[in-house]
């Protein structure tokens, strides 16, 4: 390297300007040179760690307790690990202590530096480079080779954040979601969000009844009578536990599930309507080539523009393909096909009225099916399970509930996969928790909806 005859104050601050280094006990007094450690390329950078004057004129034996010394040379060289100066070569820091002897007990201290935690060689500043990128889409593994760390110091660094996101049992907010999703070993895992600034409030190891009581449970009884309302799926014991602790709140059934549980049976029951017919007669063709014209609402049918229907050999719309689907089944698929048209209403404009026509057709269904529901269609088993939690199917339709819904968690559920296929799966729990807090917290406003209410 070609020398600048750079003095060694010159050096110092230098170095110390490019490396965003203020530790005045680090002292640099040579230029930077290129070496390989354990085969990796590294940008070495020497320096001494020296006592500062008041350090010295106050020094006491920390085992003693006298304050005569006398200097005893330099500790053997040491790294000091730093973020990367460029792209090429890791950075480090090559330094010695310097080292005084007390008198009178023959002890000896070296001096420290602000850089790095005692018995370490891992920078404050490294560590806080591997925290930011463990907020990103980055497995553990490309961290690692790119701050020239290995994986399980990145793993440590990752467990050490679990510290920062502890459970508050001080407050609760006053809307809440439950759902799961499959982490390690295979598993679900119980997570619970604050439905108004989507924040997570705890993720659970499994998604027993047992286990979320007993997280709750750890919660005072005013703050739980203080919840308004919980979102959650059809999952019956999470209705169960909404309704034991927390008495005051309304369970609100998500409408996303609401509508696919109808609209799964009704093109159940269009398949099987389907297969009835011979694969080459044309009312099999008017199942099978628009099965998404019967899911679709009916009022956004187009009756107006005519295409050509290449499989019926006809110039015809998209509201006669349906009418004619209907012409052509049973009373059971236009039953299920109506049914799921007010829903769909409903979740468009949702009026009082309409409410209580669809209430009024999931009573009637379950007085049919009162003695015998095994008889029930696939559509009308479905009213049947919104029968039996009517009036959380109810408040989930109701405008002024319409905010809360498990959007948001499932949101949340779609990143936690993918924070699961970049690291190619998780073993250890706490770990795949720490990055779900890390990724989901980035930009977020944690203030709870009951410090704020």
């Amino acid at each position: 390297m070609t020398s600048l005859n750079y003095t060694t104050h010159s050096v110092d601050s230098i170095v110390k300007s490019c490396l965003d280094i203020s530790d005045p006990h680090l002292h640099f007094f040579n230029e930077p040179y290129d070496e390989k450690i354990n085969g990796v390329s590294y940008k070495v950078f020497q320096a001494t760690i020296n006592f500062l004057p008041h350090e010295l004129t106050n020094f006491r034996c920390f085992n003693c307790g006298f304050t005569t010394f006398y200097r005893n040379g330099y500790t053997p060289k040491r790294l000091i690990r730093i973020p990367a100066v460029n792209a090429t070569h890791q950075t480090t820091i090559q330094a010695r202590s310097a080292r005084i002897r007390c008198r009178n007990c023959n002890s000896t201290i070296s001096a420290k530096t602000t850089l790095l935690p005692p018995n370490c060689q891992i920078s404050y500043s490294l560590r806080a480079k591997i925290a930011t990128k463990l907020r990103h889409d980055i497995s553990a593994k490309t961290i690692a080779y790119e701050e020239g760390v290995s994986a399980s110091t990145v793993n440590r660094m990752l467990s050490h954040t679990r510290s920062e996101f502890r459970n508050n049992f001080n407050f609760l907010p006053l809307h809440l979601c439950f759902d799961e999703f499959r982490g390690t070993h295979n598993s679900y895992h119980f997570i619970c969000l604050d439905s108004d600034n989507h924040v997570i409030q705890t993720i659970l190891p499994n998604r027993f009844k047992d286990t979320i009581i007993k997280y709750f449970m750890k919660f005072p009884e005013s703050f739980k009578q203080l919840v308004r309302t919980i979102s959650c799926d059809l999952n019956s014991y999470y209705v169960d536990i909404a309704k034991t602790l927390f008495p005051n709140a309304k369970i609100i059934i998500d409408r996303f599930h609401i509508v696919q549980m109808l609209n799964r049976a009704l093109n159940s029951m269009r398949t099987d309507l389907m297969n009835n017919f011979e694969r080459s007669s044309k009312n099999y063709k008017l199942f099978k080539r628009n099965w998404k014209l019967f899911l679709k609402r009916y009022d956004d049918l187009d009756c107006t523009h005519q295409f050509y229907e290449r499989s019926l050999k006809i110039w015809t719309t998209s509201e006669r393909l349906v009418n004619s689907g209907l012409e052509v089944g049973d009373q059971a698929f236009n039953e299920a096909y109506w049914d799921y048209q007010r829903l769909l209403e409903i979740i468009v404009a949702p009026t009082k009225n309409k409410i209580n026509i669809f209430k009024q057709r999931i009573n009637e269904v379950h007085q049919k099916y009162l003695i015998k529901r095994t008889l029930a269609t696939k559509s009308e088993k479905v009213l049947l399970s919104f029968f039996d939690n009517l009036d959380a199917i109810i408040s989930a339709l109701d405008p002024m509930y319409s905010r809360y819904t498990n959007g948001p968690l499932e949101g949340i559920n779609r990143k936690i996969k993918q924070i699961q296929r970049t690291a190619y799966g998780y073993r250890n729990f706490d770990h795949l928790k720490a990055r779900i807090y890390l990724q989901t917290y980035l930009g977020k406003d944690t203030r709870s909806s009951m410090k704020i209410a």
